[in-house]
């Protein structure tokens, strides 16, 4: 989904998309993207690691490849002289981050340093393993400053709240919001009814876990209305579905219990983290200012 190729693999952008990436995860950069010699080292970084009784500072020794371009992926002959590279910096623990995959041979001799206790552990960031970070919540000024066209296409998640909303199917508890990135067609949102209000709304896994629940509804004698997530996350069949929902409340149409209606708030939240675009720091400050002001 994530065209890495965005980075020119000429210039150093992959070294300081994996230091800015590694400072959202949380580590802290020692040692940062420089020109000239780096001694078998891109990044110094380190992370605090806390035991039963006390912490200590981890320090990792990063290599960044940027093979997507070749498609190639990192082999043994890439990276030489892994444990005297951990070594000459005091490193305690290596951190491949590859645009493309480890092979087989380099992990191979990775686990046997590690088992071997040579060093005390290692990590590898591939394509794949970046590219699920990326679209789960809290990555995307990250995503639209290294990946714009990427992220214009995937629209990853945004936090609405201060912490992500999954959207769960009501029978087996998967987050649909998540399985919207895998596949088409994943789930429907449901509103169940007797006469005119509504006494439920739930988001629930087509075919198996619809019936489920279908049976479920039919058994309390409610009808059940559904639309499919699918097009809720398209931005204009999102406002269309609220304006619609509001206009048959305000004239009479709809009635929603409290506990329908709550439900039904809740999943818009869930939904709007991908339909909507990332709010800024000070946007958010100033929601919180403008929701103490009575509507």
């Amino acid at each position: 989904m994530i065209d890495y190729t965005e980075i020119d693999f000429r210039t150093d952008g992959w070294e300081q998309f994996a230091r800015d990436f590694l400072v959202t995860r949380g580590f802290f950069i020692e040692s940062t993207v420089d020109r000239g010699p780096d001694h078998g080292k891109d990044l110094l970084v380190t992370e605090n690691l806390k035991g039963n009784l006390s912490s200590y500072q981890f320090r990792w020794l990063v290599s960044c490849k940027h093979n997507a371009t070749s498609g190639k992926s990192v082999s043994e002959d890439d990276e030489p002289n892994i444990l005297e590279r951990l070594k000459h910096f005091k490193a305690d623990g290596f951190i491949g981050f590859y645009s493309t995959l480890a092979s087989s041979g380099l992990n191979s001799r990775l686990q046997a340093l590690r088992e071997n206790k040579e060093i005390k552990d290692y990590s590898i960031f591939d394509g794949r393993l970046i590219e699920n970070l990326l679209m789960t919540t809290g990555y995307s000024p990250l995503m639209l400053q290294y990946f714009p066209n990427s992220y214009k296409n995937i629209r990853p998640l945004h936090l609405i709240l201060d912490e992500y909303q999954p959207l769960k199917c009501k029978v087996c508890g998967k987050d649909l919001l998540m399985e919207l990135y895998l596949k088409e067609h994943v789930g429907n949102l449901v509103h169940a009814k007797v006469g005119s209000e509504f006494h439920e709304a739930y988001v629930v896994c087509k075919v198996e876990c619809d019936e489920v629940a279908e049976k479920q509804q039919h058994a309390l004698e409610r009808i059940t209305q559904w639309a499919d997530l699918d097009d809720l996350v398209m931005p204009i069949e999102f406002l269309r579905h609220i304006f619609t929902m509001v206009n048959r409340i305000r004239s009479g149409q709809d009635r929603y219990t409290d506990e329908a209606f709550d439900q039904a708030k809740n999943i818009l939240i869930s939904l709007a983290q991908r339909v909507l675009r990332h709010t800024t720091a000070e946007e958010r400050q100033r929601f919180v200012e403008l929701s103490q002001i009575p509507f």
